[in-house]
């Protein structure tokens, strides 16, 4: 189900990992086949609403970034002295672009034409964006994700394959964006750390290092209700409650070590300042 829509909800959000701030959305809903993890599936389900009032949106990103100190101080997500939003924080904006209320370069060049601010999104469909923004001021941030193919088969089955994700990466430099590696969710289980240095191997050989973000496998029991058994059996370690509304993280001291592990196996390949924040 897709439905038009004036948001009301025009309320720009902080944020400290991907972004500096998280734009209202343009869409809420994906048609994306990471059900099994994606939180959006929790309760959202195939629902996908498009807000069409795109200049009221970031009206809220631009009112919101207005009192802020500029050029901005030098932190995790940038250090050229802009503010980051994410603008589609609740759907995979490349994989739905075609049900934008305006074309997807319109609405990043607002932000491009902005002293103070950047856009920053993250895809699993990198071979869906072909804009070429070589001729923006500034380059948008696009963060493509991925996992092994092992586990992308259970976990998001049917969605773009990995190792055409990764030679995307360089095809999207030459078309002008500022491409960061999303390695989310990262999943713990047994034979993962193979499973992560092949990936990095392959990663280092194909588009050679990229600054990134690491993120975690979460759980919920609404997901796991959903879950393919196969699904079920990749997430069930990923089973102790982190807040009231049930959402499941690693058990912290495991966590813990397994990123620390990560990070080993990852320094064999990249620099670790290249990890922008994990988690």
């Amino acid at each position: 189900m897709i439905k038009v829509q004036e948001t009301k909800t025009l309320v720009t959000k902080d944020n400290n990992n991907s972004s500096n701030c998280i734009a209202p959305n343009l869409i809420y809903g994906c048609l994306g086949s990471c059900k099994s993890y994606c939180y959006m599936a929790r309760y959202n389900g195939d629902r996908v609403f498009v807000n069409k009032n795109a200049e009221d949106i970031f009206n809220s990103v631009a009112d919101w970034v207005e009192n802020k100190p500029f050029p901005k101080p030098e932190d995790q997500q940038s250090s050229d002295g802009l503010y980051y939003a994410d603008i589609s924080c609740n759907t995979d904006l490349v994989l739905m672009q075609k049900h934008l209320p305006e074309p997807l370069h319109n609405y990043l060049k607002r932000y491009d034409d902005h002293p103070k601010l950047n856009s920053t999104m993250a895809t699993k469909y990198p071979s869906l964006l072909t804009l070429d923004v070589t001729s923006f001021n500034k380059k948008p941030r696009v963060r493509v994700s991925v996992m092994p193919q092992v586990y992308s088969d259970v976990l998001e089955p049917n969605m773009q394959k990995v190792h055409t994700r990764i030679q995307d990466i360089n095809r999207l430099k030459q078309l002008g964006w500022e491409v960061h590696i999303n390695y989310s969710p990262v999943v713990f289980y047994p034979g993962w750390k193979n499973e992560y240095d092949q990936l990095f191997k392959e990663i280092k050989t194909v588009a050679g290092e990229n600054k990134c973000e690491v993120i975690a496998l979460t759980n919920h029991k609404l997901q796991m209700q959903k879950a393919s058994d196969k699904a079920k059996e990749l997430m069930k370690f990923s089973n102790e409650i982190k807040n009231d509304s049930g959402v499941m993280r690693y058990p912290v001291q495991q966590k813990a070590v397994a990123l620390q592990n990560f990070k080993d196996i990852y320094s064999k390949y990249f620099n670790l300042d290249t990890i922008r924040y994990i988690f």
